[in-house]
């Protein structure tokens, strides 16, 4: 067939291709208005049960149309991330509180101020730097007596210290961090909690690039005041709660920031050492060395100073990095059927639920 004949088709899978954003569109308008509930009712957006049999829908409709059962996911996962991102973006407004954020002029700090602002609460920050607050600026003594919700968003290094000070002045205020790092500060918080104080800790599994909770990890731990856990929980709402006690987080946070920024970290040097330029490997890249890449390269131009502190401060990474470089080792000596059975192993362990 000539260039001239394959026009016609070719216009015809743009119709068609039309057609499809159409409906995209359409079903965004659909999980618009089931979000618009879901915020009445300040109810998590992601429901992964639901997720799990829109995409069995998927596959389900490709074995009728010729669609392989692995395109048929992605489209799934395509339009689910979508709606996500629209029922995200939905204002979801509570009855206003005067949150006080400590360290407010840090990345997570000013994410946090711009988000319970749009949630219509009124917002007060404490920082070093008062010329480039974008909120009102208040002392730490002043925020313990005015304000219903203390955050403390501050380095892992001078966390305990602020914390002392806000247990000090005995405030009846909602207290919680959110330190990627716990083991510091529980103490602190657990003698909080044993005096009556309403405290808790919280950690956003993201950073400050996120456009919304939606679909994000959001940690409250339990520090002995289980009564405020609901409360700080409300404050995220529509993001996908994990409670936990906060002695757990940081033996998870080994594995699921520790050891995955360590592995990406590691991968980026192991690269700049092979003596080739991006450009030649690139070049000749692999599937999975291009989604590789893509990760680490996330990881390499993240807050720096935040991962030395993830890296040096939880006391339960040192075992996380150490069955890494174990794994690795072994990798190297393993025999063709125990190697064969460690990556049947390790695809087993990601199904299970």
């Amino acid at each position: 067939m000539g260039k001239e004949s394959l026009a016609p088709l070719r216009e015809e899978l743009a119709a068609i291709d039309r057609e499809i954003v159409a409906l995209v569109g359409r079903r965004n308008g659909i999980a618009k208005i089931i979000g618009e509930e879901k915020a009445k009712a300040n109810e998590e957006v992601v429901v992964p049960a639901v997720e799990r049999v829109v995409e069995q829908r998927y596959v389900d409709a490709g074995v009728r149309a010729g669609v392989s059962a692995a395109t048929a996911v992605r489209l799934a996962r395509a339009v689910i991330d979508e709606s996500v991102e629209v029922q995200g973006r939905l204002p979801r407004h509570a009855e206003p509180r005067r949150i006080c954020i400590v360290g407010g002029n840090g990345g997570m700090g000013r994410w946090l101020s711009a988000f319970f602002a749009a949630r219509g609460h009124e917002v007060m920050v404490v920082v070093r730097d008062p010329e480039n607050a974008v909120c009102p600026v208040v002392t730490l003594a002043e925020a313990c007596r005015m304000a219903e919700v203390i955050v403390v968003s501050t380095p892992v290094t001078t966390a305990a210290g602020i914390l002392e000070e806000i247990f000090a002045s005995r405030t009846s205020a909602l207290v919680f961090d959110i330190l990627s790092v716990k083991s510091p500060v529980i103490p602190v918080l657990r003698r909080m909690a044993e005096a009556g104080m309403r405290v808790c800790s919280v950690h956003p599994m993201f950073g400050p690039t996120a456009a919304a909770v939606a679909g994000r990890n959001i940690v409250v731990a339990d520090c002995g005041c289980p009564s405020v856990i609901e409360e700080a929980a409300a404050l995220f709402s529509g993001g996908t709660i994990l409670r936990m006690p906060v002695e757990d987080h940081d033996p998870i946070a080994a594995y699921v920031l520790g050891l995955s920024h360590a592995v990406n970290l590691a991968f980026s040097e192991a690269l700049v050492r092979s003596g080739f330029s991006a450009e030649v490997l690139n070049a000749a890249a692999s599937t999975t060395f291009r989604r590789q890449t893509a990760v680490s390269l996330e990881v390499s131009e993240e807050n720096a100073p935040l991962y030395y502190a993830i890296q040096r401060e939880n006391p339960y990474n040192d075992a996380a990095v150490k069955n890494l470089a174990d794994a690795v080792s072994e990798l190297r000596v393993l025999e063709k059927d125990a190697f064969c059975k460690r990556m049947q192993s390790g695809a087993a362990w990601y199904r299970t639920e």
